[in-house]
């Protein structure tokens, strides 16, 4: 009796360790919870609730990602999303019919919203409302922008080949004497330990400018056919052939051919001037010797000149008084806006408000000879429509090498 207790208890401590040693080997699910995103027309719309609205959501630490569309409430609804930081963005196209309803104007329109650090770490019924804003589509757009340089055969930094390419997307000409190129202010991320993000982030209707360019003209001087575009470089040359440079041959562009470039008049010369570009108009400036933008990524606006436009300087909050204030320009004179930024956790660093531009671009490098490019969207005969949905993160590939008055063709 004895010998058969003892081989009943033994019996028993070995179940107990199977179950034990099942339960350590079984997969944990995650924990997921949900979330409910509102979105909003803008306040002084026809109705409130945005059906149709594309709602995405990312996680900024897990790089995943989800997207659902808005009810006839206004409602996406996302039942198992792991805990974390989440960039949240929506936009809704209108077609001209429905911009008629909504607005009493027949124009198109893409809205956006975007809500960058949002934490999910266990609320049992989150939820985040977005409103949408945005602006008329632009017939101009922003086709390329080449911001990242180039490295030589040595190891050193090659950064006077950048350019932007702007488009005709419409089906007329349209003349762009007097359109302005500007930098928008702030840094891409966090370059240094101490970087903060621009100052002005909290001004949703205006952009704030460090340098602006402009196309001279009278207004009739410089017609851009539908489907062509304009290079504006920041040194029009073949940089190719730059001798100064050995080994960036194949690593850069020829801007030989570029329409404009931005000449920075010095009495040191220490920006050349290329003979066979034209110079654009230099409005204001707060640069160095060149027009160099952000190698970690730029923004960059596009807009046509308009009275006391210089006046509207701001100073920067608690910079000293010698440094140069920057120009407040309306979210409604801006025809188009492209944002790059360092990296994809870079969006607590946004400096173009989510009306002109919704989402960025990254090449997490710089040197890369990398370049975003805007997406196709269809053909209509043998003219290409290029994506706008004022959403730089949807429009923009990274494409390496650049490629100045190329096109996507699908």
């Amino acid at each position: 009796m004895k010998s058969l207790k003892v081989l009943l208890l033994l019996s028993l401590v070995s179940i107990a360790a199977m179950q034990f040693s099942s339960c350590q080997n079984s997969p944990t699910e995650a924990q997921t919870f949900p979330l409910t995103v509102r979105v909003q027309f803008p306040a002084n719309y026809a109705q409130s609730a945005a059906a149709g609205a594309t709602v995405r959501v990312r996680n900024v630490e897990s790089g995943t990602r989800d997207s659902a569309t808005t009810n006839t409430s206004g409602e996406a609804r996302f039942s198992r999303l792991l805990p974390g930081t989440y960039e949240i963005t929506a936009t809704r196209a209108l077609s001209a019919t429905e911009a008629q309803s909504l607005t009493g104007f027949s124009v198109e329109q893409n809205l956006n919203a975007v809500r960058t650090g949002f934490a999910l770490r266990g609320t049992a019924d989150s939820v985040v409302t977005l409103q949408l804003a945005g602006s008329p589509v632009g017939n101009l757009v922003i086709k390329e922008c080449y911001w990242t340089g180039a490295t030589t055969r040595n190891g050193g930094f090659y950064f006077s080949d950048q350019f932007h390419e702007i488009y005709n997307n419409s089906t007329d000409t349209i003349f762009v004497d007097s359109l302005c190129i500007a930098d928008v202010y702030g840094p891409s991320g966090q370059i240094n330990p101490g970087t903060r993000p621009t100052e002005f982030q909290d001004d949703r209707n205006n952009v704030y400018v460090n340098s602006i360019w402009m196309i001279p003209g009278t207004g009739r001087q410089r017609p851009l056919l539908p489907g062509q575009s304009i290079i504006i470089a920041q040194d029009g040359i073949n940089h190719r052939a730059d001798t100064a440079f050995v080994g960036v041959e194949n690593r850069t562009v020829d801007l030989s051919r570029a329409d404009w470039e931005t000449f920075n008049e010095r009495p040191d010369n220490r920006d050349a001037d290329a003979p066979n570009v034209p110079n654009l108009t230099r409005l204001y400036f707060t640069g160095g010797f060149d027009w160099l933008v952000p190698v970690f990524g730029p923004g960059i606006v596009i807009f046509r000149a308009f009275p006391n436009m210089l006046a509207d300087s701001v100073r920067i909050p608690g910079a000293a008084p010698t440094f140069p204030p920057r120009i407040r320009i309306p979210n409604t004179r801006i025809i188009d806006a492209f944002e790059a930024l360092q990296n994809p956790q870079s969006g607590g660093f946004k400096r173009v408000p989510a009306a002109l531009d919704a989402g960025f671009v990254s090449t997490s490098d710089t040197y890369s000879s990398k370049s975003g490019r805007r997406k196709f969207a269809r053909r209509v005969g043998t003219r290409i429509i290029l994506q706008d949905t004022n959403n730089s993160g949807n429009d923009f590939d990274i494409i390496t090498p650049a490629t100045p008055k190329q096109l996507p063709q699908q």
